[in-house]
């Protein structure tokens, strides 16, 4: 539509407000759920009559695309001159495992760069993360500058949202990770085998490529699953795990305490060993799947185990604190089913007396999973404080009735406690000597959203403010 197809486009951007009032600028117009940019599309041309629209509704100089994501994507990786292509891309994807997997590959990696909830690092420079894998426009330009900040490894969280809305589509993958599969997301994908669906893009060429080599854990049903697939189509692929079949084995943990663990890894018939700040089963498959990949890309085991022993561990993963109380806190992400068994299950097999846990449910996201979490955490737990979780525009009350459909006696099992502060107080007050105090569900994060309003609220600084006072 009377578009000028030689012309040189100096800058792309999905905001209104961003495009330059002079140059050959494209603009992505998207269609949001508060938001419809193509009813901005006058104003833009109005500040720049050169600007390319791209939507899904044709304009008057405009390009109608189909696939408006995809075309995001493709247009933003080409804009910034293939920067994947630069340097080695390892994708991590699965419900529990991307943050720890993610932190750990920039510390065994040179030069690493990282995208993941916690954070974006594009090679030094610290950044806020808006969303554990960034929008397509903005990612493709991250990844440019870790390319231009030096970085010769990328260690990316792929969510699966950013699967399906294709955020990361065209991404040239030199290792793609698959942790896990369990209960999650299932308000946006409906059903585990959707969610499957998504994350399986990754690996089998849905997210616009076939990565060069695949690293899946075969302890989980979905990485079997995985695992026969990508063989059945004659990629290269290998299994990681406890078990005997995987081609990186863990062979046995020899040691494991609140100070960290020492286990074996069994590869191409050799053995090796390695020690960790870390602990917990879950933790030691982590790890694995970073020395494999490591590995992959070219690290030897001895250098990769002198790295492993210094690293120090994740903001909000398993963070350990004293309390005055003689007992130990620890504040951690996890927020599923499998997550939160996965975490009492490594604290229930450390040295303790009573487990005392403080969790919570977010509101308007997945109901179906609050009773099997309340049924977890009060069966591990001697004492359970269920709370306040971003609850955002949904009645505490509402999110509290589904939790207790996991109790069989939620008035005696259970605590309910509407303020997080406060259920945090109550459990350091009720530890003694030897006992471990869990603090779930919000791990490294720093706001809390109640109703309308968001609240600077980090749960490792308030556990702190009140061990102070005690």
């Amino acid at each position: 539509n009377r578009v000028n197809c030689a012309m040189p486009v100096d800058y792309i951007s999905r905001d209104s407000h961003d495009i330059p009032a002079n140059g050959n600028p494209l603009f992505f117009a998207i269609k949001g759920e508060h938001c419809d940019a193509n009813l901005l599309t006058g104003d833009v041309l109005a500040r720049n009559k050169n600007t390319v629209v791209i939507g899904e509704i044709v304009h008057d100089n405009g390009i109608k695309v189909s696939d408006f994501n995809g075309a995001m994507a493709i247009v933003a990786r080409k804009f910034y001159n293939f920067p994947d292509k630069k340097m080695n891309i390892v994708a991590v994807t699965g419900t529990n495992g991307k943050s720890t997997i993610g932190f750990l590959l920039r510390h065994l990696l040179d030069k690493c760069g990282l995208f993941g909830t916690i954070e974006y690092d594009v090679g030094g420079q610290i950044l806020d993360s808006a969303n554990t894998t960034p929008a397509a426009l903005d990612f493709y330009k991250l990844v440019d500058r870790c390319a231009k900040n030096g970085c010769e490894n990328v260690a990316l969280e792929a969510s699966s949202h950013a699967i399906k809305q294709k955020r990361i589509f065209g991404l040239a993958i030199d290792v793609a990770i698959f942790t896990n599969l369990s209960h999650e997301h299932l308000d946006y994908h409906g059903t585990l085998e959707n969610y499957f669906a998504a994350k399986k893009k990754l690996f089998t060429g849905g997210n616009g490529a076939l990565p060069k080599v695949s690293l899946v854990n075969i302890d989980d049903e979905y990485g079997l699953k995985l695992l026969d697939t990508l063989k059945a189509n004659g990629q290269r692929v290998y299994g990681f795990g406890f078990s005997q079949h995987s081609d990186f084995h863990i062979v046995g943990i020899q040691k494991s305490s609140l100070a960290g663990s020492t286990f074996t890894l069994k590869h191409e018939n050799q053995s090796h060993n390695f020690e960790t700040k870390l602990f917990g089963d879950y933790n030691i498959a982590n790890i694995t799947a970073s020395l494999a990949a490591a590995k992959i890309l070219g690290y030897n085991f001895g250098q990769l185990g002198q790295r492993l022993a210094t690293h120090g561990g994740i903001p909000g993963r398993l963070d350990g604190m004293p309390l005055k109380t003689g007992a130990m806190a620890f504040v951690d992400y996890a927020h599923t089913p499998h997550a939160l068994e996965m975490v009492l299950s490594a604290l229930l097999q450390q040295p303790h007396g009573r487990l005392i846990s403080v969790f919570g449910c977010g509101g308007e996201r997945d109901r179906a999973k609050r009773a099997p979490m309340a049924a977890i955490v009060t069966k591990m737990s001697d004492n359970s404080i269920a709370t306040a979780d971003n609850t955002r525009g949904e009645p505490l009350g509402q999110i509290f009735d589904d939790m207790r459909h996991g109790v069989a006696c939620a008035n005696d099992a259970m605590e309910f406690v509407a303020d997080r502060r406060t259920a945090i107080e109550r459990a350091v007050k009720l530890s003694e000597m030897g006992d471990i105090v869990l603090i779930a569900g919000r791990g490294h994060e720093n706001d809390l959203k109640i109703g309308s309003k968001i609240f600077h609220f980090n749960d490792k600084e308030v556990l702190k403010e009140i061990n102070a006072k005690l």
